[in-house]
């Protein structure tokens, strides 16, 4: 019974182990699949007041990005997460790559993800 209740916990409490983790080089091999990315936060940009959505640049700063994290703030409140307790850390971040469609440079994004979890060190 211990057992099967271990293994219950350990499904359960990591998200993105039970599918491929791929790293933010790449994320353009996997547009509109539900991937897990590993990846450090090295930018972020919050809702301006008044605004929604907040940006998180993982692995290049902006404008140089080669991954975004975009979230808006009810969707940051229901992870019950603050983006600056994630800076400079290793994160797990799971959900749907895509492109915003008036994006120029054609970042892949990852708009309101199922999970953000910070990487065990």
């Amino acid at each position: 019974m211990k057992n099967l209740i271990f293994v219950f916990l350990a499904t359960f409490s990591l998200n993105c182990f039970s599918q491929d983790t791929i790293r933010t080089a790449k994320v353009k091999d996997y547009m509109d699949k539900e991937v897990c990315v590993l990846g450090k936060v090295v930018s972020f940009k919050l809702a301006a007041e008044g605004k929604n959505t907040n940006y998180i640049n993982i692995d290049q700063p902006y404008p140089e990005s080669i991954f975004t994290v975009v979230i808006t703030n009810n969707y940051l409140e229901k992870l019950n997460i603050e983006i600056k307790d994630l800076k400079d850390k290793n994160i797990y971040i799971k959900g749907k790559i895509t492109i915003y469609k008036n994006d120029p440079k054609q970042i892949p994004q990852m708009f309101n993800p199922t999970s953000i979890e910070i990487k065990k060190e």
